[in-house]
């Protein structure tokens, strides 16, 4: 199997980017998470390998990369309005990170942008909802219990098409 080719980061921070852009309406954490599940599954059903380095916990409102969930925890219920960064560290100095997609990379922007397409309009209500869906990966594996869902769980999920 291929390795994952981005960090969660790079790609929430291309969600954040296109919300900035006024692509998707009300980007708030919640609905940042969501939009990466369903990133995640198209990905791994496409292509059958994760793009995300970074794995999803069941938790009350439905997968979660933890580390995201951090990253953008302050907002709350409002739209996101900067892009997470990461710290480099080498062995005298270091630097503050924006991991991003490259704009060259086609194939990942053409993913971000047909989620955008199926559901970025859609509220963070509902995009939680459809992840909970019977016989989800969210679902079968006991809900709410901060386990992780593993990348054949979100490959095998019925109700992401």
């Amino acid at each position: 199997m291929a390795h994952p080719e981005y960090s969660a980061f790079a790609i929430a921070n291309a969600f954040v980017q296109k919300a900035g852009q006024g692509a998707i309406p009300n980007l708030t954490p919640m609905k940042l998470q969501k939009l990466l599940y369903f990133t995640q599954a198209w990905h791994l059903k496409v292509r059958g390998f994760p793009l995300l380095d970074d794995h999803f916990a069941r938790w009350k409102h439905g997968p979660v990369i933890p580390a995201v969930y951090h990253e953008f925890r302050a907002y709350g219920h409002r739209p996101i309005t900067r892009k997470a960064t990461t710290l480099a560290m080498s062995d005298d100095d270091y630097a503050v990170k924006i991991p991003m997609v490259p704009l060259a990379d086609r194939d990942t922007w053409g993913l971000i942008d047909a989620i955008i397409d199926r559901y970025g309009a859609v509220d963070a209500q509902e995009l939680s909802r459809m992840t909970h869906l019977e016989g989800s990966a969210w679902a079968t594996g006991g809900g709410a219990d901060g386990t992780v869902i593993t990348a054949e769980q979100i490959r095998n999920d019925p109700s992401i098409q």
